[in-house]
């Protein structure tokens, strides 16, 4: 029987990466045509005014875009890339994107550049929400009165002193937010969570930063996270029978 408070809970900041994701993409667009030069955002405030954006639930989080357009080849890994985004939540609390774009292509890739993105903001604004776990707990606070109950990872540890991308993406932490940006990908291109899955996973088997053994981890180890954490996520029909059998 599904828990009626996941599925409550699934899509709950959708809305919200949306409103996020249409921002940025609209400050993108205002660069076309300007190469070689760095172009910085503060969002919400350079389209509204207003300092930051705010969550329902109470979250706030100001974004700031750094974008740059190139008519030089982006390389990544073993890859060449019509764009790149590189998104992290800053210090002082800012969400940061860097986007580096191929201005040759035009508009060819908009597309999954708006995917990724949106990706990418989902995935940051659950690292937020660990971080205010983290803070929660260290203040006290009983468990009772925490907002975010179900969490995998209370304390958000710091990842980026992982040797490998094995071990980073193996962080229960990671393991969290990149389960939660792979689904909102994969239900704005209408595609299966294991689809959009493997598809990362193939691209860092593809740049020599995972070997086939470790991305068959990767996978089962995010499964067993999205099936128990989202409900109403769908799957292949090859996830589905493996599924099955491991029930």
């Amino acid at each position: 029987m599904m828990n009626k408070q996941k599925i409550l809970s699934e899509g709950r900041y959708d809305s919200f990466v949306r409103e996020i994701t249409k921002d940025i993409f609209s400050s993108i667009k205002k660069t076309e045509g300007e190469l070689d030069d760095a172009t910085s955002f503060e969002l919400p405030y350079d389209l509204t005014g207003e300092e930051e954006y705010i969550h329902e639930t109470g979250i706030k989080m100001p974004v700031e875009v750094r974008i740059l357009r190139t008519d030089e080849t982006i390389t990544y890994g073993n890859r060449e890339l019509p764009y790149h985004v590189n998104s992290y939540v800053s210090d002082d609390d800012f969400l940061v994107l860097e986007v580096v774009i191929d201005e040759t292509y035009g508009r060819e890739f908009y597309e999954g550049m708006f995917y990724k993105i949106s990706e990418d903001v989902r995935h940051e604004i659950e690292h937020y929400i660990q971080e205010l776990d983290r803070l929660e707990k260290e203040a006290g606070k009983e468990e009772k009165e925490r907002r975010f109950k179900d969490r995998q990872q209370p304390l958000r540890p710091d990842t980026s002193g992982y040797e490998t991308t094995f071990e980073h993406h193996m962080d229960p932490s990671e393991v969290e937010a990149l389960v939660h940006g792979f689904y909102r990908r994969a239900k704005l291109e209408k595609k299966p969570l294991d689809v959009v899955m493997m598809e990362d996973i193939k691209k860092d088997i593809l740049d020599g930063n995972l070997t086939p053994e470790e991305g068959d981890i990767l996978l089962t180890t995010w499964l067993r996270y999205s099936i128990k954490n989202l409900p109403k996520a769908q799957y292949s029909n090859e996830t589905k029978r493996r599924i099955v059998i491991q029930k």
